[in-house]
């Protein structure tokens, strides 16, 4: 990733309002997904959850915002000025490195072949307890979902729905299971059984420290997310398999290995 491409990519958005300015990624897509969605439609995603957006913010170039705040940071390194919001900025430097990782790898190829280790937590107990579900590519959602469900014990009274890292309520995927799917009328959702692991790591480049996450219960949420902890090719997931009898499973993912307090 070039510089340029960094510039174009990630903007400066001064809403005037708050202590400091944030960042979008203007190749995110749009944080309006669902009926559901507290936010409207506006160009891109901001890099954290701290501050609300208007439509009425502009949107500007590191280097021109500089200028204008007679700044001597004019690329994306180091600390944030004091102008910028540290949450979003080392949010872009975790991008800018997982780009360069994708670059000077063979990740790229990679993606949408290989299995993954999945760690998942509920927001809250994450240190007291943990899943690891290893998944195959041709994994669906709902293999997955079953997986999930297993040890959270949710029920299908409320609905569930997984998303890209924290994206939760906000979910771009909107994959939701395929009995829940039955009761609701938008044609945004799309059925977990449609849906494959490879799918989702193809859409979002997906690779180890990357993360997915599921909200339970719309009105009143509970937040559940997954840490990507290992890249498996699939024949390393035959070994693993092979070597340890799995806590659970489903015909294509297993649960490996589990904390409990």
């Amino acid at each position: 990733m070039t510089e340029t491409d960094i510039q174009d990519r990630f903007v400066i958005e001064v809403s005037r309002v708050g202590t400091v300015d944030h960042i979008v990624d203007l190749e995110a897509e749009p944080a309006n997904r669902s009926r559901y969605s507290p936010r409207r439609e506006l160009p891109g995603e901001k890099l954290c959850d701290r501050s609300t957006r208007s439509p009425a913010s502009e949107y500007i170039a590191l280097r021109d915002y500089a200028d204008w705040k007679d700044l001597d940071k004019t690329t994306f390194e180091g600390d944030a000025p004091d102008e910028v919001c540290s949450y979003c900025w080392a949010a872009v430097l975790e991008q800018i490195k997982k780009v360069e990782q994708h670059e000077h790898g063979d990740i790229d190829e990679r993606i949408g072949t290989v299995g993954y280790r999945l760690r998942w937590k509920q927001k809250g107990r994450a240190r007291e307890e943990w899943y690891d579900i290893v998944v195959r590519p041709e994994t669906t959602m709902a293999e997955l979902d079953t997986l999930v469900c297993r040890f959270t014990t949710l029920d299908d009274f409320h609905l569930r729905m997984y998303g890209l890292e924290d994206e939760y309520l906000d979910s771009t995927l909107n994959v939701i299971p395929d009995l829940q799917f039955a009761e609701v009328d938008d044609p945004s959702y799309r059925k977990a059984s449609e849906m494959t692991i490879a799918d989702i790591a193809e859409r979002a480049a997906l690779w180890k420290g990357d993360r997915l996450s599921m909200v339970y219960d719309f009105g009143t949420p509970s937040h559940y997310y997954c840490i990507v902890k290992e890249g498996y090719d699939p024949e390393e997931i035959e070994k693993l398999l092979e070597k340890r009898d799995p806590i659970a499973a489903t015909e294509t993912a297993a649960i490996m290995d589990e904390k409990r307090s």
